[in-house]
């Protein structure tokens, strides 16, 4: 109406499908029809034939004559659910094994028996019995005289067993493994950094190096005395010793040499107590059981790591030759074949004296002896002048 013209519209279609589905009927002229008459009767063909030779093997089967059965391999079947595939698969490897068993030990014992050995085993035997029944009646009475007694207090026997058990080698080995591995535990970080630590800072210093603390030592033993020297041990790696005295020589004390290891951080394996500062100390180069020792009062000493007695095995005396002033280094010398083990020793008395280590003490003999040589005053004239 506003514009005042025709308009034009299409017809609009009035219908719906709200459903629709194809029918599943052939008419019987169609092409489609025709090949499903053909396949219809191609398998009532097959099957019949089928049938036929199925009836015949049975009838061959009851009178007795052997047949093979009839062959299916032409029947048709449905495609969506039968298909024919064919696959190959490997053939596990045979494998050989063959065992031996070791045969169990033996061991061949012989031995004689004659009328004297058997009196003897006898009359031993009725000594042992006699024994134990005096050894009864003796347990019985002193029960009797005091039960209450016996039970609080061990005897003697008793108190000696448990000492020895608990002064036992094994124990002793099992208790310094148990301390070592209970230390390394405690002390992981400082042994990482002691295999793998690096400062990276060095690449940029050439000619220098950080300083980086890993372990400390201590002992209260040593507790007001001087560090002296450090040797490490040449076999035992881990192993170094450390000897302590005084270089404040108005106050001389006693001396100690302690052996540490690098498992065992926090004590000594070893400590030897001596009665004058200990000023020096060197281990063999061999026998790494052996370290020389030198003290104050110029006495050396040997001592073996070995011994469970904190004793030197060799100590210079004053009829021995030991030195007059202390003695401020010792060195092993090399082992020559058919000559004892021996080392020098060097004091401020002006002597370098060698020791050798004999079968009970220890010999010495002056390698080299300084003097001090002081200025003479002049001679006087004599009464004739000149």
């Amino acid at each position: 109406q506003k514009l005042r013209t025709f308009k034009f519209e299409p017809m609009v279609d009035m219908n719906m499908v709200h459903y629709s589905t194809d029918g599943w009927l052939l008419h019987n002229s169609s092409d489609e029809a025709k090949k499903q008459n053909d396949l219809q009767k191609l398998e009532a063909e097959l099957t019949a034939k089928f049938q036929a030779e199925l009836a015949a093997a049975a009838e061959k089967e009851s009178a007795g004559e052997s047949s093979e059965p009839p062959d299916d391999s032409k029947q048709l079947r449905n495609s969506f659910n039968y298909s024919d595939r064919a696959a190959q698969t490997f053939n596990s490897g045979s494998k050989e094994r063959e065992t031996m068993t070791e045969p169990p030990p033996t061991a061949t014992r012989e031995g004689s028996c004659s009328q004297y050995e058997i009196y003897d085993e006898y009359v031993q035997d009725q000594r042992r019995i006699k024994h134990e029944e005096e050894v009864q009646k003796a347990k019985t009475a002193k029960n009797k005289a005091g039960k209450a007694a016996t039970q609080e207090t061990p005897g003697p026997a008793v108190q000696e067993e448990q000492q020895n058990l608990f002064e036992g080698e094994n124990v002793s080995r099992a208790l310094q493994v148990l301390e070592r591995t209970v230390n390394q535990n405690s002390f992981n970080d400082i042994a990482q950094d002691f295999k793998y630590w690096d400062d990276a800072s060095d690449q940029f210093r050439e000619g220098e190096g950080t300083l980086l603390p890993l372990w400390k030592f201590f002992t209260d033993k040593a507790k007001k005395k001087h560090i002296t020297s450090i040797c490490w041990n040449p076999e035992y790696l881990d192993m170094f010793a450390v000897s302590y005295g005084s270089y404040d020589f108005m106050k001389q004390g006693s001396g100690l040499v302690c052996i540490y290891s690098l498992k065992n951080p926090s004590h000594p394996e070893f400590t030897f107590q001596t009665d004058s500062g200990v000023m020096c100390c060197d281990f063999h180069k061999e026998k790494s059981n052996l370290l020389a020792v030198g003290l104050y009062d110029g006495t050396v000493m040997v001592y073996d790591i070995r011994n469970k007695s904190a004793a030197p095995i060799y100590r210079s005396t004053v009829k021995t030759g030991k030195h007059t002033d202390p003695v401020w280094q010792v060195f092993w010398a090399e082992d020559e074949a058919g000559k004892p083990q021996s080392f020098l020793s060097v004091s401020s008395d002006g002597r370098v004296t060698m020791w050798m280590l004999s079968k009970s003490m220890l010999e010495y003999q002056d390698v080299l002896e300084l003097k001090i040589e002081r200025d003479e005053p002049p001679a006087q004239g004599g009464a004739g002048g000149g």
